[in-house]
């Protein structure tokens, strides 16, 4: 779960929101004291930790579910692998270009 928040504030940072090591180790030391079990409160603590202005909220709102799911108690394990495309890039970014098509070179029949 660690990593996840690391993730999570890195991403943060990448889409332009200002969170300093302070405020990351006051979102960790929030999260230690009320857990990761009611949803609410885990993203109500990393908001309150985390977003100082107002206009950060979007980017909090749109990063969070790909960090931590759109239901339940985040899950614990993160999962193998660097971050989601999505959260590597900074929010209202559009989207990377498809990759090419190739073309097929069996013979039509």
């Amino acid at each position: 779960m660690e990593q996840r928040i690391v993730d999570f504030i890195a991403a943060l940072r990448s889409s332009g929101v200002r969170v300093s090591l302070a405020e990351s180790t006051d979102a960790f030391r929030a999260i230690n004291h009320i857990g990761v079990i009611e949803r609410s409160e885990f993203k109500s603590a990393l908001h309150a930790t985390l977003v100082k202005d107002a206009k950060d909220t979007p980017t909090f709102e749109a990063l969070f579910p790909i960090f931590f799911g759109s239901g339940g108690p985040p899950p614990v394990h993160p999962p193998p692998g660097p971050p989601p495309p999505e959260a590597q890039r900074p929010v209202g970014a559009p989207p990377p270009p498809a990759p090419p098509r190739r073309c097929s070179t069996r013979p039509a029949t």
